[in-house]
């Protein structure tokens, strides 16, 4: 079929709820800097004065689709047959660069060694303009309708982030059958790896690794909207040559649209996940991801030298040891570690959300080791 016989078609309308109740008026009321984190969330423009961002946000309430769940344009044919399958590789400047800025060209990218597998994605160490680059080269061809949303989705949260404890977006690119996106390139790889190749660090450097993963997840919560990960695991986390750690992997990442709402879909890796997600109809907040970093800092701790979290514990287990009795990794071992700390851990795999602490408290407490 020739590119003229495909439209676009958006699959759904969402609802910006963090717009639905604004007007003119309570839009003119606030301060221009509140505008802009409006648009800047939204993907906007934030050239103009006042009343300009007020009529870009007002028309983006009104043709909304992309918070908090991006619609995910496809190719159908007007006779009403599906082309994805077959046209679906010429579809992809389309579907996934939306006349932005940061699309790469192929040939100014240098793709070296294969530092990195899995699901349907494969990660090459490159370069980009004599810049050191991750190349993540997504297996596009075999996309189904929702592979290819959680990809879109995960680029566009990308985009969002601005911090040094979150891996950062350089840009994404195609040819005639890949598509690539390129981020910043940590040497040392993930921590989960990390851990198993390089001796036990003195307690300074766990404190930094532990603090700088704090910071991150600080950022993504208090984002407005803010941002749960949903899926923090040792593996997302990424190590440079500074050894500074940085989060990586949006694939899962939900924008929460509202400070009091609640999220309501399964997903993540269950060794790291609250026991809040194992219920038929699940109900979290960022809280989620609270409880994964409490895991994680007990893997900084025990430097991987006692596995993973319930790695001798299949699925039931897992779940019936953690949510119905309570269980957690043990702390025994760790008696030459802080009070304090281990006791911040622990109240940061409570079971009942609402007595973790929330991410910005667990910097503060962090910091104590840093003075």
């Amino acid at each position: 079929m020739s590119p003229s016989q495909f439209q676009i078609q958006t699959i759904e309308y969402h609802i910006d709820t963090e717009l639905e109740h604004e007007s003119p008026l309570t839009l003119s009321e606030k301060h221009l800097a509140e505008l802009i984190t409006l648009c800047q969330d939204r993907g906007i423009s934030i050239e103009g004065d006042k009343p300009t961002l007020i009529k870009a946000l007002l028309d983006w309430k009104l043709n909304t689709r992309p918070v908090p769940a991006p619609s995910t344009p496809k190719l159908f044919s007007i006779d009403g047959s599906s082309g994805l399958k077959q046209d679906k590789i010429c579809s992809l400047s389309s579907v996934f660069l939306d006349n932005d800025a940061s699309e790469i060209k192929y040939e100014d990218l240098e793709i070296g060694r294969k530092i990195g597998s899995g699901g349907f994605k494969d990660c090459y160490e490159g370069k980009y303009k004599e810049q050191s680059v991750a190349i993540g080269e997504l297996r596009v061809v075999n996309f189904s309708e929702s592979d290819l949303k959680e990809t879109k989705h995960e680029i566009n949260v990308l985009k969002q982030l601005r911090h040094e404890n979150i891996i950062q977006f350089i840009g994404i690119s195609t040819n005639t059958k890949q598509l690539f996106i390129i981020t910043e390139f940590c040497e040392n790889g993930d921590l989960f790896d990390y851990m198993r190749k390089v001796p036990r660090p003195p307690f300074t450097q766990q404190i930094m690794f532990m603090h700088d993963i704090a910071l991150g997840i600080t950022y993504l919560h208090t984002r407005r909207p803010s941002i749960i990960h949903r899926d923090l695991k040792s593996m997302n986390i990424l190590i440079s040559s500074n050894l500074r750690a940085k989060i990586n992997d949006f694939g899962l990442a939900r924008i929460r649209p509202k400070a009091n709402a609640s999220m309501h879909t399964q997903c993540g890796t269950p060794n790291w996940q609250a026991p809040e997600f194992w219920t038929p109809n699940p109900s979290y907040t960022e809280k989620v991801d609270v409880y994964a970093a409490a895991l994680i800092f007990w893997e900084i701790l025990t430097w991987g030298e006692a596995g993973y979290p319930y790695h001798n514990y299949n699925e039931h287990q897992l779940y019936e040891a953690v949510r119905d009795r309570n269980v957690r990794p043990s702390l025994i071992e760790l008696k030459n570690y802080p009070t304090t700390l281990l006791l911040l851990i622990q109240d940061m795999w409570q079971k009942l959300p609402s007595a973790r602490p929330s991410m910005a408290q667990v910097v503060e407490s962090l910091v104590q080791y840093l003075n």
